[in-house]
């Protein structure tokens, strides 16, 4: 009997919402792909209180106090734990390239989920990270918290670029 399964008896149905069976990964090409969905979720999280929340109280401070926390947050945020859940999510590559190269093993859906899923964490997280936002963290580290040009720069090209991005 499987997940949500009706079974009748007689003139009584039964709706099962829980198996008989015990419910496992099959494989590690699973377990892989599961332990991505989980670390891509985690990095959703990152990118969204960020955005929604952390730029958007920078950007309250006076220039100098938020071009210093920002400093501060880009030393501290890069650290093993935070590397591994902001691009631990590109481990999907693995069983994404096997599901791709075994297409008679693997259901069309399955393997475009896992080849989308892929190239989203690749290009809609690590690229951009990689392309435009650590870019700006180093040039907001290179200006002067207290000059009228870290002033700008904060203003008028990180705050707003960083964000859009």
């Amino acid at each position: 009997m499987g997940y949500g399964s009706i079974t009748t008896g007689g003139d009584i149905e039964n709706f099962s919402l829980v198996s008989d069976e015990k419910w496992y990964l099959d494989s590690r090409l699973e377990s892989v792909m599961l332990t991505s969905v989980i670390l891509n979720s985690m990095a959703a999280g990152i990118i969204f209180i960020f955005s929604n929340t952390v730029m958007p109280s920078l950007a309250t401070f006076d220039s100098d106090v938020g071009i210093n926390v920002m400093n501060k947050i880009n030393i501290i945020i890069v650290n093993p734990l935070f590397i591994i859940a902001f691009f631990g999510g590109l481990i999907s590559a693995y069983p994404t390239v096997v599901m791709l190269k075994n297409p008679d093993t693997f259901s069309r859906p399955a393997r475009y989920y896992a080849l989308a899923s892929t190239l989203v964490m690749f290009f809609g997280e690590f690229v951009v990270t990689v392309s435009q936002n650590v870019p700006r963290n180093d040039a907001l580290l290179a200006v002067d918290p207290d000059s009228e040009e870290g002033e700008m720069y904060w203003r008028n090209d990180f705050l707003k670029g960083w964000v859009m991005w």
